[in-house]
């Protein structure tokens, strides 16, 4: 639809394509084999097709790209050679190492026993991922190693995926937030789109199974000026340039599905065209002609400037039908009610096929339709593609959605104070972490009981707003503490971080702060627990440990026992002193401190009964 948009175009061919796909323009052909590039070129020169823009994953993986270049008719995608990128997993976690793009630690495996001993050997959870194209379904994420070896025998063994999963990708599983990054490609330079984010699992809360997407909605706020920037620099040009320097310059739509973890951006994976959900609300956004951008892509030629997107955002929730992912119904009637449906809104058709009626549309696919809803805010364009769904406006017989797409985009930056009396190391990561984009935060304040702690001037430094708080006129820590709280208070605080705090908090502080106060211990607790400082390092080291790490856990009454947050680990080495280990340990202890942020943020902390 957005191609038939273009002054340039005087008719839109869609090849298979489905009956939902309707305009002045558009002409659907479901006869064509999209597997037998032979005849996708007759197909062309019979149609006298001047140009043709590739959406589907196969046909780039087999070539289609330089078979039409062969009968010289320009296409916008990538070579076969360059949809190496998404067509092997295996090749494109290579590719990334090479060419020094961040992605999770890795191991690739024909050899199942291999592949065994090695999720049997590591200490960390993982990700398995069927090397090869398996439509959306070939990544799996194992909570036990038994899970995991589970999974390796229905791809390796059992073949589930076919061919798709004789080898496999085992891969460190990420914490953080994820965002599909796409960019226009036009073999030298790349220009990107707005950032969107997609929603996986199939229930509300990232709940269930995984999909291929329940809904997204772009911009997304996660993606910050400051993150955009280094994405842009260091992950789509840095592939693009590893593309010219191996031989296969990249021409087409690449997609970067980003992690922003607690030490910055990392690549999940990288998709050679448009993806959906995330095509169904960033192409609605876009203001110039997609067809002249797609032409000078090809031509080599293409200009930011020629790439402008409207100052609005959008919305999209999939409808699925009932029991997918897994087995699911076909054949339902589909209602749309056109003429009823608002201005901005959309509806978009996947797995859909003609009725026994004329003019009918039934369901066809695991996911059928997208709604999506453009409008001036996020929470505008979110609330409108609802309220056409509950409406019964769009819908058929066991349709199920989402009812949290965008939900976290509308919750604001998590509001931290810090409370620290030394000098604060911590403190900078987080800084850093927010500045870059890393952190969806906001540091309101920092208190210290002690005048001269570098915490201070370090969160001065920074224009960050500095309480010094003491003792005089308090009879005791109860009294102290209560000016505390009406600082924490005045500045409307979410979270409290100590970061070196050399203060026992009163009961009362706790009791009034319970679950949004968090500390880190410099060892992987309940071990070593009370000790401070270099005194907890040397204990690691005489009990002869091998791994030791920090702790962010929940403030409680009983000291270093609250629920734990997250743990960071790290060896001990035979040469270590406490000093050694200690700057080991405290590497760990800012992104521990941001990846706790980021779980308060979620939800996801646990219970003070933990």
């Amino acid at each position: 639809a957005k191609l038939a948009e273009s002054k340039h175009v005087k008719r839109v061919i869609v090849a298979p394509g489905n009956p939902g796909m309707t305009g002045r323009k558009i002409a659907v052909h479901p006869e064509l084999a999209l597997g037998d590039n032979e005849a996708v070129v007759r197909f062309v020169q019979e149609h006298d097709v001047k140009f043709v823009a590739v959406g589907p994953e196969q046909p780039l993986v087999d070539g289609v790209v330089d078979a039409l270049a062969a009968a010289g008719v320009p296409a916008f995608g990538p070579s076969k050679l360059a949809a190496r990128l998404e067509g092997s997993k295996a090749f494109c976690k290579a590719f990334m190492e090479r060419h020094g793009i961040e992605t999770a630690k890795y191991a690739s495996f024909t050899d199942y026993e291999a592949a065994v001993k090695y999720v049997e050997s590591v200490s960390h959870k993982v990700v398995i991922k069927a090397s090869g194209l398996a439509a959306g379904k070939g990544v799996v994420l194992p909570d036990t190693v038994e899970e995991a070896k589970a999974e390796l025998k229905r791809m390796m063994i059992d073949s589930v995926f076919g061919e798709a999963g004789a080898e496999v990708v085992v891969e460190e599983r990420l914490e953080g937030q994820e965002v599909s990054v796409l960019g226009f490609c036009d073999g030298r330079s790349v220009v990107l789109m707005p950032g969107a984010q997609d929603h996986k699992r199939v229930f509300d809360g990232d709940e269930g199974p995984n999909t291929g997407g329940m809904g997204a909605y772009a911009p997304a706020p996660i993606l910050t000026p400051a993150l955009r920037a280094t994405v842009a620099l260091e992950v789509m040009q840095r592939a693009m340039d590893g593309a010219v320097q191996d031989g296969f310059p990249f021409v087409g739509i690449l997609y970067a599905g980003i992690i922003v973890t607690s030490t910055g951006p990392k690549v999940l994976e990288f998709n050679c065209r448009f993806g959906d959900p995330e095509t169904q609300v960033i192409l609605p956004l876009l203001k110039s002609d997609l067809y002249e951008i797609m032409r000078s892509c090809v031509s080599g030629m293409l200009l930011a400037s020629e790439v402008q997107f409207q100052d609005e955002y959008c919305a999209g929730v999939v409808l699925a039908s009932k029991g997918y992912p897994a087995a699911y119904e076909k054949g339902k009637v589909i209602t749309q009610k056109t003429s009823e449906l608002a201005a901005g809104l959309t509806v978009y058709h996947a797995g859909t096929a003609q009725g026994k009626e004329p003019g009918e549309l039934v369901t066809n696919g695991g996911r059928v339709l997208v709604v999506s809803a453009k409008q001036t805010s996020l929470e505008a364009a979110i609330k409108q593609a609802y309220e056409e769904l509950d409406a019964g406006k769009v819908g058929f017989e066991g349709a199920h959605f989402r009812r949290d797409i965008g939900k976290r985009a509308l919750r604001g930056p998590v509001r931290l104070a810090v409370l620290g009396s030394t000098r604060g190391t911590d403190l900078q990561y987080v800084i850093d972490a927010i500045d870059q984009g890393w952190l969806r935060a906001s540091i309101e304040v920092v208190v210290s009981n002690k005048k001269d702690a570098y915490i201070l001037t370090r969160a001065e430094n920074h224009g960050l707003k500095t309480v010094l708080h003491s003792m005089k006129g308090c009879a005791n820590r109860t009294e102290f503490d209560a000016k505390v709280t009406a600082t924490l208070k005045e500045f409307n605080v979410d979270l409290v971080l100590l970061i070196g705090y050399m203060r026992i908090l009163s009961d009362e502080f706790v009791d009034e702060w319970a679950g949004r106060v968090i500390n880190v211990h410099p060892s992987l607790l309940p071990e070593f627990a009370g000790g401070m400082d270099l005194n907890v390092h040397q204990e690691v080291i005489d009990a002869g440990k091998s791994v030791t790490g920090c702790t962010i856990h929940l403030v409680t009454k009983e000291v270093d026992g609250g629920p734990i947050v997250v743990q960071k680990r790290c060896p001990v080495h035979a040469d270590d002193d406490a000093d050694k280990l200690k700057a080991r340990v405290q590497a760990l202890e800012g992104p521990a401190f941001v990846e706790a942020i980021n779980k308060f943020v979620e939800g996801q902390m646990p219970s003070e009964s933990a």
